[in-house]
């Protein structure tokens, strides 16, 4: 049996737009399938983690590094950009913060910098690797 706590992105009778169904497989399929529990440290870290996907994927706007991105771009990215890595990288950052008093506000947020700055950190993991 097969329980979602996390609460639904659209309310019963809502149509779903194309974008939602494909973010909603991709969390499915993807980022929360069963074969990825390893990758989180309870079921409860990765419902949380679930619930802050969702919180961006429904996010107005999001400001990171003086950028505001409106709730298109946000989509756009989780879609076009998104990786398991991302997440688990995220979810690494969450797990060190102390002290965070909103847990999914705060983990949505992991994950949209881990997003945003991504690139940086790979280039700055391939420095330190093969340096000299």
């Amino acid at each position: 049996i097969n329980i979602h706590l996390s609460k639904p992105l659209q309310q019963e009778g809502d149509v779903v737009d194309y974008n939602t169904e494909q973010f909603n497989y991709y969390l499915d399929e993807c980022y929360f399938h069963p074969e990825r529990d390893k990758e989180f440290s309870s079921e409860t870290e990765k419902n949380l983690a679930r619930k802050g996907m969702e919180l961006l994927w429904n996010k107005e706007s999001i400001k990171v590094n003086d950028i505001t991105y409106s709730n298109e771009k946000i989509r756009q990215k989780l879609l076009d950009e998104m990786m398991p890595e991302i997440l688990d990288r995220a979810v690494e950052v969450y797990r060190d913060a102390k002290g965070v008093k909103s847990e999914t506000a705060y983990l949505a947020g992991c994950i949209f910098r881990t997003l945003i700055d991504y690139d940086a950190y790979i280039e700055r993991l391939f420095r330190q690797t093969f340096k000299g």
